[in-house]
């Protein structure tokens, strides 16, 4: 597996290396997707004790936008349907996996995602729709 900086996500909350506050995830090619690992803490609480989902939805966003972004080809997601199926707490270590749902190429992609815990369980799970490529960065199409 190879890590890519992405110059243009810098400031990104959950990947870019110049967020003082960001996650910081180093997203790595796998298969035909990307994974990464990421400890929340305390300062990504919800309820008392628990880390807040929106933060795992916005981890499972960011990786399967970077299925393509993390390739060099500009990416947003546009939908995105979250599944929460455990808990998680300040501390614990969590692994982020997305991957393409086909290979067919268009402005519009299908992903689906995975957090999953070290020993395997799964915590959330998504599916999403991607834009990828000039309109996704604001760029004319051409």
């Amino acid at each position: 597996m190879t890590e890519r900086p992405l110059p243009e996500a810098n400031r990104c909350f959950i990947c870019g290396p110049s967020n003082p506050i960001g996650l910081r995830l180093r997203f790595q090619e796998e298969g035909a997707g990307v994974a990464a690992e990421f400890v929340p803490g305390d300062l990504h609480i919800g309820w008392e004790g628990l880390i807040h989902g929106g933060l795992i939805a916005a981890v499972l966003d960011d990786a399967m936008a970077n299925i393509w972004a993390w390739r060099g080809t500009p990416a947003v997601t546009t939908s995105i349907s979250v599944r929460f199926r455990q808990p998680v707490r300040p501390g614990e270590r969590l692994r982020v996996f997305a991957e393409p749902m086909s290979p067919r190429r268009s402005a519009m992609q299908r992903a689906r995602g995975t957090v999953t815990r070290e020993d395997g369980a799964l915590v959330a799970d998504g599916e999403g729709v991607v834009m990828v490529g000039a309109r996704a960065a604001g760029l004319p199409e051409g």
